[in-house]
């Protein structure tokens, strides 16, 4: 079974125990966790069989089990089994077992998941024969025995001291103090001796002599001996020899009562039997702290009353293949119930069971014990959820985990970290995390954030530090931190550690390059300053200056761009520059009149076609997305594309992909979108004539292109350029100051398109020429021709006529340029408002007359 690295690695760093195995039974994978316990090795694992690893006693109960699952009988099984170690030695197991189906849904081998549950047989063993000593201590003839807890209560007495002491078993449930019983001249004196007893190094006797007080008030020197309980804080008090002989009762008598009694009357578990139909016939006095209910009132309840429906049902079939015969009626059954307290709140018990046997064998009814293990069952259930939790963050994770105490010790560490860091988990367990940061100022840092994580003051849980490594340089770790609660203190912080030496190295190399950048783009801009040109793009007046700096900001990002302006500003240009200085230079840059492809074609033109895909489709062809993979795409005039070619383009922006026509594939492109456009495209987008989505995902970074009336200062660097562009090997025209400065003085409605058609004229006619533009105010009538004569005749007229009717001619071009709207214009010229209507009078202005 192939699995990946990384799963691999959490599948041996779990420590649960996690096994597959073939229908056969024999073993095709295990973890680390599987090999330590078992103590054998990789090669006598190597397709080992099941049967070699089971308790002798267990086995054919786990082969029946595994054939049902291989069948396909079982979605799961789970129950604790017994397995042999290499050495002999058994430990036992909870385990879940569940079969992998393939394609086909046919069982081809099954998982099994386990908890080593040695420590807890252990521990249970251990626990019953400390209960069987206690129950011999009080069965002992002639003593009293009492349970004493930290404080001196009475816990619990037996029934000679109930009968010494005068105190019926229900007067002895209300808290009583064993000093009660003691005259009071002995009683600092076992207070004394109570208290020491749980002193490690204390030397308290274990047997004295001290004067009880009996319920009649008498005072009566006795013999008593104390031990500590194991394990607890309680004591064990046995008052010697405090009853006069009674007659000894017969054989049958101590069998029939005695022994059942000292066990029932005092366990803390409920003991109970019960006839085939599951009625109780006795119940131990405990069944009122597990239930809620007392004996009389438990034995009046229906168990369907008492447990779930699920639990109930599970308790019927068990007494149903008890009396069938289905498993061995004299083994212990346990098992676990859901169950309604008193109270109405659930709870859960654990019980063990086995059927009472008549003496010819037959199923008469059924015994058992019953315990509270519902903090057991919360507890386990959290741990579930905590650990299918943890397995679905970590199934692809290869980082280390670990714990560190309040003392900053490790506590424990994942395998993982001998690859990470060359230490293996024992090197490091235990040790403090000083030992692993030898900067002194990270290591001073990384212990008061630690400190901080574990009095909950700490702001951040992420730390970043140099860690010394073992088997290589040191290298940068990032710890993440979690707090683990217990009785609303810190007691552990759970810790994630990841190797981020090459993210460190990238963000420095990140940062030592934007330092660069930012170096190199304040050079940039003082060279653009002082540089006539910027790539193919002529002007140094301010308007071009902050276009020059939005370009750059557009070439350093991937966002797209529209550049707007009047016709002939020069916006594809502007859109060349930005791809050639962006870091898509070297792919190719696509540029696509938007208004001259026709809408009957422009999905092929875009998208590209398959061969046949239509008549006249001899072969295939790609489209603009495809040509511009990798570079940028040039949307000149994007205001002239359809709604419905813009929701197609709108799908291939947004990663959806585009399919050639005659074709079924989807393909992808990356590229960025630079967009020209000499219309207001949110006017555009209120008509309805551009979709929204499509306008706000192309129009990111806006740049507006100056026209030339607003940087006239640049007309004088555009004649040199033009000029420099036309030289040929016939003699050019003189251009003379009078000839500039009619150039200066015409308000370019074509813009620099204008400038070079009108130069080209001059430089063949000889003859300067402003022919105009239908339907542009800016130039009137009598400048052009005045322009016209300007080589020949020159400008006629004083110096004041010629500057007042310059004056007029730029009022009238703002005015018209700006829909005769004076704030606007009185803003653009830099004048006041009634400067402005006093000039408007003065030259007989009016929207509805051409001057």
């Amino acid at each position: 079974m192939k699995e990946s690295t990384l799963f691999k690695s959490v599948f041996n760093a779990t420590p649960i125990i996690l096994v597959i195995l073939s229908i056969e039974g024999k073993l095709m994978d295990y973890n680390e966790s599987f090999r330590r316990v078992s103590g054998y090795s990789d090669d006598e694992l190597v397709n080992i069989h099941i049967r070699e690893i089971i308790h002798p006693d267990d086995y054919e109960m786990v082969h029946n089990n595994y054939a049902s699952l291989t069948r396909g009988e079982f979605e799961s099984f789970r129950a604790t089994r017994r397995f042999v170690c290499k050495y002999g030695d058994v430990f036992w197991a909870d385990v879940s077992s569940s079969p992998i189906c393939g394609e086909d849904n046919q069982v081809k081998a099954v998982s099994c998941t386990a908890f080593d549950m040695t420590r807890r047989k252990n521990m249970d063993v251990a626990l019953r024969d400390r209960d069987e000593r206690l129950q011999t201590l009080f069965e002992k003839k002639g003593d009293a025995v009492v349970v004493l807890d930290e404080g001196m209560k009475i816990i619990r007495v037996n029934r000679i001291f109930e009968e010494i002491s005068g105190f019926s078993k229900a007067e002895l449930k209300r808290p009583l103090n064993i000093l009660e019983f003691v005259h009071e001249q002995d009683a600092e004196r076992l207070f004394k001796y109570h208290r020491e007893r749980r002193q490690p190094s204390a030397d308290v006797p274990e047997s004295y002599v001290c004067r009880l007080i009996d319920h009649k008030g008498g005072v009566r020197e006795q013999t008593i001996k104390v031990a500590m309980i194991p394990g607890t804080s309680r004591s064990l008090v046995v008052i010697k020899n405090c009853m006069a002989a009674e007659p000894v009762p017969s054989f049958s008598d101590r069998k029939k009562d005695d022994p059942f009694r000292l066990i029932a009357e005092n366990s803390t578990d409920v003991v109970f039997m019960t006839d085939l139909d599951l009625a109780v016939t006795y119940v131990s006095p405990s069944v009122e702290w597990v239930t809620g209910y007392t004996q009389e009132e438990f034995k009046l309840l229906k168990l369907h009353e008492f447990f779930s429906e699920e639990s109930y049902g599970r308790a019927k079939t068990m007494l149903k293949e008890g009396i069938l015969g289905t498993y061995d009626a004299r083994v212990p059954f346990t098992t676990e119930y859901q169950c309604l307290h008193k109270d109405g709140t659930n709870r859960w018990i654990e019980t063990i069971t086995r059927l009472i046997l008549s003496e010819y064998g037959h199923p008469i009814g059924i015994t058992g014990a019953s315990r509270n293990i519902t903090e057991r069952r919360t507890v386990e259930e959290a741990l579930r959820r905590s650990e299918t939790k943890y397995r679905m963050l970590t199934e692809e994770i290869k980082d280390v985990v670990l714990g560190l105490t309040p003392d900053l010790l490790i506590d424990y560490i994942s395998p993982v970290v001998s690859e990470f860091s060359g230490y293996s988990p024992g090197e490091m367990t235990g040790t403090h995390v000083s030992a692993y940061l030898h900067d002194p100022g990270e290591l001073e840092t990384a212990l008061d954030l630690l400190t901080q994580a574990f009095t909950g003051d700490s702001e951040t849980n992420s730390f970043e530090f140099l860690f010394y490594a073992k088997d290589r340089p040191d290298f940068y770790v990032e710890v993440t931190c979690n707090p683990i609660f217990e009785g609303g203190r810190v007691i552990l912080l759970q810790c994630v550690a990841r190797d981020i030496t090459e993210r460190k190295k990238a963000a420095d190399a990140l940062k030592e390059r934007e330092q660069q950048l930012s170096v190199e783009n304040i050079y940039l801009k003082k060279s653009i300053q002082k540089s006539e040109r910027f790539g193919n793009i002529i002007g140094k007046s301010d308007a071009m200056l902050r276009v020059y700096e939005r370009i750059i900001q557009a070439a350093s990002s991937p966002a797209n761009v529209v550049v707007s302006g009047e016709s002939g500003t020069g916006k594809e240009l502007a859109a060349r520059a930005i791809h050639d200085m962006s870091p898509r230079a070297d792919k190719p840059f696509v540029p696509v009149n938007c208004g001259a492809i026709p809408d009957t074609i422009i999905e092929s033109e875009f998208f590209g076609y398959k061969k046949g895909a239509f008549t006249g489709a001899v072969c295939d062809k790609a489209g603009f997305l495809d040509l511009a993979d990798g570079g940028t795409l040039f949307l000149d005039e994007v205001g002239e594309i359809g709604l419905n070619m813009q929701v197609k383009l709108l799908r291939a922006l947004e990663g959806g992909g585009y399919t050639p026509i005659g074709s079924n594939q989807v393909k992808h492109a990356h590229f960025s979108i630079v967009a020209a456009t000499n219309r207001d495209l949110t006017e555009l987008v209120g008509q309805r004539k551009m979709r929204e989505d499509f306008f706000f995902r192309i129009h990111v970074i806006p740049i507006r292109m100056p026209p030339l009336r607003d940087r006239a200062e640049d007309i004088s660097l555009l004649l040199d350029h033009f000029l420099m562009k036309a030289g040929t090997d016939k003699p050019l025209p003189r251009i003379s100051e009078k000839i500039r400065r009619a150039f200066m003085g015409y308000s370019w409605p074509g813009n620099v398109r204008e400038l070079q058609n009108v130069l080209n004229r001059f430089l063949a006619l000889n003859k300067l020429d402003f022919s105009g533009i239908s339907g542009f105010p800016d130039v009137s009538g009598e400048s052009r021709r005045a322009s016209s004569n300007a080589s020949n005749s020159g400008s006629s007229g004083s110096l004041a006529l010629q500057v007042e009717r310059f004056e007029k001619e730029i009022i009238l071009s703002q005015l018209g340029r700006h829909q005769w709207n004076r704030s606007r214009v009185a803003q653009k010229l830099n004048i006041d408002r009634k400067t402005l209507a006093s000039k408007i009078k003065k030259f007989d202005l009016a929207p509805d007359r051409e001057e």
